[in-house]
């Protein structure tokens, strides 16, 4: 899985601040950037009426957008996907993830917090690996002010990009497919190395393929 982190808290914290600006402050950096946000709630951008509408309605489930500036796809679902399975849509080529949401991730967690607004935190100590506050918490896990951006970005940079592990996944037929360490290591290196072989391939950062079987 890409290297991700969550920024989560309640509504209101000043989620989507901090994340603003950290996405910023890393691309600054250097960093390839993906953002990703989760809604509690169902947000319709497919205008009535459009296009690509109206080919949701003749019964395509996912009808895509193309232009020379931006792709958008409408895909239906039939559940609130987990922040692994949003991944899986954003394809690769990103150095980091930064999510807005997703509280019951798997996914690193920071909770930005308001000690003024008189709600409880949406996550405890332990599923978290940091969080911003405006006030000091009785907590061992970093803490930081929110305005302390190039803080926050050299914690993530330091802790959930430099740490994130290579990795592969198997997808067949849209479900992940479990592998052991060993297996992945098999197969990770003997295509990295095939495929290292080609000409003009370079540094390899990911690889990505895509099998359609006629059987």
């Amino acid at each position: 899985m890409l290297p991700v982190v969550a920024i989560v808290g309640n509504s209101g914290s000043g989620k989507t601040t901090v994340l603003e600006k950290l996405i910023v402050e890393l691309k600054a950096r250097g960093y390839r950037l993906a953002a990703v946000k989760h809604a509690g709630e169902t947000v319709d951008l497919d205008l009535h009426g459009k296009d690509t509408w109206r080919f949701s309605q003749a019964g395509s489930p996912t009808t895509v957008i193309s232009s020379p500036s931006k792709i958008t796809v409408f895909k239906s679902i039939d559940h609130d996907p987990s922040l692994e399975e949003t991944l899986m849509t954003i394809g690769e080529g990103y150095d980091l993830v930064l999510a807005e949401g997703f509280k019951k991730s798997k996914a690193p967690r920071i909770e930005v917090y308001r000690g003024t607004d008189g709600k409880d935190m949406v996550c405890p100590e332990s599923d978290l690996s940091a969080v911003i506050s405006d006030s000091r918490l009785p907590y061992k896990i970093p803490q930081f002010r929110p305005e302390d951006i190039r803080g926050i970005a050299d914690f993530i940079e330091k802790e959930i990009i430099g740490k994130a592990p290579s990795d592969i996944e198997v997808v067949v037929n849209g479900k992940k497919i479990f592998m052991k360490p060993f297996v992945k290591n098999i197969i990770a290196s003997s295509i990295i190395a095939m495929i290292s072989s080609l000409k003009t391939v370079g540094l390899i950062r990911s690889v990505i393929i895509s099998i359609r079987n006629k059987e």
